[in-house]
């Protein structure tokens, strides 16, 4: 049977049905804010050069206090079936966690284990977006441009 591929806003049509594309790939690696960028784009594909952005906000580390005991004790009271429930426990709370901070503007940068990385950037004032290398003609101790 044929299927159907969709219509991009740009009237292109978009990626097979089950294709992965290099954005889709992307955005397993990298913050929301830059798959959404490059994603808005009209030919959308991943970055071809190193991108700094300065921008305004606050970075969140968070940590599962209490991982190691419990993983302990789902061991001694569950055998070999405590480390599954532990990963069902450590899903669930990871996805709960995960859905605020996104539901409150944040996005997760990095995951190390039971732990989350996190930044909410100002969306009003951003500084701006440019490659590596480039001046930012302000105070970072650029060679201005």
């Amino acid at each position: 049977a044929d299927c159907k591929r969709p219509i991009m806003a740009s009237g292109e049509q978009g990626p097979s049905p089950g294709s992965i594309t290099a954005i889709q790939v992307l955005a397993s690696y990298a913050p929301a804010e830059l798959v959404l960028r490059h994603a808005a784009d009209r030919h959308p594909a991943p970055p071809s050069a190193p991108e700094r952005e300065d921008f305004e906000g606050a970075v969140g580390f968070v940590d599962v206090s209490g991982f190691t005991a419990l993983s302990e004790r789902l061991q001694k009271d569950f055998g070999n079936k405590g480390s599954e429930k532990l990963n069902q426990y450590i899903n669930s709370y990871l996805t709960r966690l995960i859905d605020g901070v996104s539901h409150h503007g944040g996005d997760v940068i990095k995951f190390a284990g039971d732990a989350l990385q996190v930044v909410w950037r100002e969306r009003g004032g951003r500084t701006g977006t440019r490659g590596v290398g480039e001046s930012g003609g302000g105070s970072g101790g650029g060679s201005g441009g």
